[in-house]
Order: C-alpha cells, then sequence, then structure tokens
C-alpha cells in the first residue's frame, strides 16, 4: 500500500509539472496607439499625499486598479 501512496504522489507531480509547463505563455502585444494612451495615463495619475481624505485615497486606489488591469505592462508607472 505504501508503495502504491509513494507511486501515485510521484505520478501526480510529474503530471503537474508537465502541464505548468506546456502552458502555452500569453504573448502581450499592443499597438503603438495602445502604448502611448498607457504612457499618458501612467505619466497623469494622481499622487497620494497627506491631506488626502479617505474618499480621495479610494478614488486614487480606483484608479491605480483600473490602470493595472488595463494596462499591465506600465504598472511600473504607479507612483
Amino acid at each position: 500500500m505504501k508503495r502504491l501512496m509513494l507511486f501515485a504522489i510521484a505520478w501526480s507531480a510529474i503530471f503537474l509539472t508537465g502541464c505548468a509547463t506546456s502552458t502555452t505563455p500569453v504573448i502581450a502585444t499592443e499597438t503603438a496607439t495602445e502604448a502611448e494612451l498607457c504612457r499618458q495615463w501612467g505619466a497623469s495619475l494622481a499622487t497620494r499625499s497627506r491631506q488626502d481624505t479617505e474618499q480621495t485615497r479610494a478614488e486614487i486606489q480606483k484608479g491605480y486598479a483600473a490602470f493595472a488591469l488595463a494596462c499591465p505592462q506600465w504598472a511600473h508607472l504607479v507612483p
């Protein structure tokens, strides 16, 4: 029984490793227009301040999240 359990664990590990390495990576392609829009949007993102209210902080965070979803390759622009 112990040998069968070890075999099942080893087989599962091999199978899962094979699945993880054989998946096709997503190729991120964007047009020049999309890249420029993301660059400009990222450059205009609001910055945080000590005087920000809770509402302002929440709005800024929503803006950061929307930008990160729309332009994942440009996430380094989030201040």
